[in-house]
Formats: C-alpha cells, structure tokens, sequence
C-alpha cells in the first residue's frame, strides 16, 4: 500500500484546477477550486494549501465513505488529514490509530 519515497510533497497532485491525484492514485473530479478554499487566503488546504505538519510525506487517500481525506502512515494505517475543516473536538477525529498522528 505504501507507494514509496518518489512521491512529491503533499504526495498527490492537482492534474488540473478541478482534477486531483491522491497518493494512493485515485482521481478525485469535482476538486474544489483554490480561490474558493481557506486554503486560498486563509489557512489550510489538505490539497491547494497543506500545512506543514509531521504526516505532509504520507500518500493521501479520499474516503468516500467518511467524505474526508486521510494520510496514510508507513504502517499502512489511515489517519485523518491535519488540514482537514473540522473543530477540534469534532467526532470525525476518531480512527483506528496506531499513534503515528500524535
């Protein structure tokens, strides 16, 4: 699952304004644009602004299921991305975790 050192910063790429790469290879259509994030102007963005926080190398993988972008860990667990617009009590923080997000 872990992709490896050869990926860029941010391990995922805008293709073009509405196109994004996760690391884990997904195509995400529908990308929000950048002048349209808090990333823009404001703050960080998980793709158009990411933060510089300890898990920025980790490939990102979009879960659809949770609506929510995760850093996959060298141990191959998902933890929620950072960058991520939630409060910091928010109950989207819970995951099965393995201590790499600390």
């Amino acid at each position: 699952m872990w992709p490896g050192p050869d990926r860029h910063i941010n391990d995922g790429r805008l293709i073009t304004p509405g196109l994004f790469e996760t690391g884990v290879g997904q195509v995400l259509t529908n990308v929000h644009w950048p002048y349209s994030c808090s990333g823009a102007a404001h703050g960080s963005c998980v793709i158009h602004n990411p933060s510089n926080h300890h898990m920025r190398g980790w490939p990102t993988l979009w879960r659809a299921d949770r609506k929510i972008m995760e850093r996959i860990c060298p141990h191959g667990v998902g933890h929620p991305d950072p960058d991520q617009p939630w409060d910091a009590d928010s109950h989207e923080w819970i995951h099965g975790c393995d201590g790499c997000c600390s």
